[in-house]
């Protein structure tokens, strides 16, 4: 509309006559400023929409998000979609690319379709981050070239803003003012007293309980951790053995295999270290084992073995084939570092064991026994782990 309205203007000037040639050349280089600009905004408007297409052949590059506004930890899609002709060769960026501050969550890699001749490829990233505030998708570069040509040409995707706002409530939302205090009234000291007495007799009623029902078991009122009839090591061993031969892992049971798994090691921890760790975080029993004087090497793996496995648990990863192997050698490290390691002594004379008993004043820790067809034992054990 405004050069049409430019062109009826240079043509009033010259029918009237008027010999201005200073503003006829004014109004044409106007006409070619504002033809200029409409061409810059065309440009623009393509640039903007994230699609990028490739010289020497047809090639559409497009980045797109499925929104642009999330609240933290929210999922996004992040697709990148390639259109192409047959005899193009394309190279799609790597699985592990660097998104920026968004984190890679899963990817699927879609079957190539065709369509009018051309041949689309999709891959699809799901990402998230914990991090509020305006953050951008850096460039992902695509890769490709023309029939037989052996050099690689490379597009890339334009920049994606996203908003990633807090879940908390403004401090500027409807804020209600603090009730005032509430006055108790004087017959609740009543009420707290037949409430406090009422509990204690529930008390004293449920310890004669436990106290009965526990002497009925020939147990004494406070447990007491019974000595494991076989070494910590053979259990957790046995126990880890039959795990691998039910093939959760074959089936697609990781989660259920890493829960086996992490119960089996706490387990032995509990028997080898008398730590409470099924009843533990990570966090307090890596505390507890340190506490206890445990090697610091020991510590450091059983943490990086319950980690893994929280991770699985507790965030939905879900590991590859070579994951799930390092895990189930690094559960027999953590027991054959840590098992307790006798040493046998061979009596020259009698082929039983022999293990002195020393006289009180002599120092602890040694005992006599006499066990036939056995191998002989020394009279302390070594523990591979901490104390």
């Amino acid at each position: 509309m405004i050069i049409t309205f430019l062109d009826l203007t240079i043509l009033q000037i010259k029918k009237n006559g008027d010999n201005r040639k200073s503003a006829l050349r004014f109004m044409r280089m106007v006409r070619k400023e504002i033809l200029k600009y409409f061409l810059f905004l065309h440009i623009l408007t393509i640039l903007l929409s994230g699609k990028l297409f490739a010289q020497g052949g047809t090639v559409l590059l497009e980045a797109k998000v499925d929104r642009n506004k999330i609240t933290i930890g929210d999922l996004i899609k992040y697709s990148i979609v390639v259109t192409s002709d047959e005899n193009i060769e394309i190279q799609m960026p790597d699985l592990g690319a660097n998104l920026g501050a968004f984190e890679i969550r899963d990817y699927v890699d879609s079957e190539p379709s065709k369509k009018d001749g051309q041949i689309i490829q999709v891959r699809e990233y799901i990402i998230s981050t914990y991090d509020i505030g305006d953050y951008q998708i850096p460039p992902v570069t695509v890769s490709y070239r023309v029939g037989e040509d052996s050099v690689w040409k490379d597009l890339t995707t334009e920049n994606l803003k996203i908003t990633v706002e807090s879940l908390v409530a403004s401090e500027e939302g409807d804020i209600r003012d603090i009730k005032p205090p509430l006055e108790i009234p004087k017959n609740w000291w009543r009420t707290i007293r037949f409430a406090v007495a009422g509990l204690l007799v529930l008390l004293v009623i449920v310890l004669v309980f436990i106290y009965l029902k526990r002497r009925k078991q020939g147990k004494s009122l406070i447990p007491r951790r019974e000595k494991p009839t076989r070494p910590p090591h053979e259990t957790a061993i046995e126990e880890l053995e039959k795990l691998i031969q039910e093939q959760l892992l074959e089936k697609g049971e990781t989660k259920e295999y890493y829960i086996r798994i992490s119960e089996i090691i706490r387990q032995y921890i509990e028997d080898r270290f008398f730590i409470i760790a099924l009843e533990m975080t990570t966090h307090q029993l890596i505390e507890s084992m340190k506490e206890s004087e445990v090697e610091p090497e020991v510590c450091n793996e059983v943490e990086k073995f319950l980690n893994q496995c929280d991770l699985v648990k507790f965030a939905k990863y879900k590991p590859n084939k070579t994951a799930n192997k390092n895990t189930t050698k690094l559960a027999f490290k953590i027991i054959e570092q840590t098992k307790l390691i006798f040493t046998a002594e061979q009596d020259e004379t009698e082929k039983n064991v022999s293990i002195e008993v020393v006289d009180k004043k002599e120092e602890p820790g040694e005992a006599v026994t006499d066990l036939n067809d056995a191998d002989d034992f020394s009279k302390t054990g070594k523990a591979g782990g901490g104390k």
